[in-house]
């Protein structure tokens, strides 16, 4: 990660938290600060709530595991990301401007991260992403290739607003509404 993006999470993430004094990883999931309702892999938190549930959820990962695949078999695109944010967003409750861009911009830089120089054509293979999200570590010689910058971030995270914008207005086809497709790519992205 560029350092110029280092800064703006750490400092963004402490102007959301308004915590300056000590600060634990738990502090992350305070509801509705950087953490937000519609998580591709959590639960969202109950209203009253001031922490969200940190757990991964089985099947919430599942689901979204078994809606990637569909323009690279075995890959998250930005496109998987898009289409599965849509159908996520519907089951949620409404997320504001700050928290839809937060929820882009943090699967923008997983992917770019982890899927390595080329990720925003080529995307993330999903056994790095499934390894990644359900027990929290990259692969055994693992090596990042390439600075994941914030102007990349950007763009890429951008690719994933204006798609599900398109579909939101009826523009583009949301090709997770397509049971047959559906039961196609849930058969190439199979969890373990």
């Amino acid at each position: 990660m560029s350092n110029v993006l280092a800064y703006l999470l750490s400092f963004g993430g402490l102007f959301l938290l308004a915590q300056y004094r000590a600060m634990s990883l738990g502090d992350l999931a305070r509801h509705n600060l950087i953490e937000h309702d519609a998580s591709l892999f959590h639960v969202d938190a109950h209203n009253e709530d001031e922490y969200a549930p940190t757990p991964v959820n089985d099947t919430l990962t599942k689901e979204a595991l078994e809606r990637g695949g569909r323009y690279r078999p075995g890959r998250m695109t930005l496109e998987d990301i898009a289409n599965i944010r849509v159908k996520r967003e519907a089951e949620s409750r409404p997320l504001d401007g700050v928290h839809a861009e937060i929820a882009r911009g943090e699967m923008a830089i997983a992917i770019g991260i982890l899927g390595g120089e080329n990720a925003a054509t080529e995307g993330l293979d999903m056994d790095v992403l499934r390894l990644w999200v359900r027990k929290e570590r990259l692969p055994d010689g693992w090596k990042p290739d390439h600075t994941q910058g914030l102007y990349k971030t950007y763009k890429m995270a951008t690719v994933i607003r204006e798609r599900m914008k398109a579909m939101k207005e009826g523009r583009m086809h949301n090709i997770l509404d397509d049971e047959s497709t559906s039961s196609l790519a849930g058969e190439s992205a199979k969890t373990k």
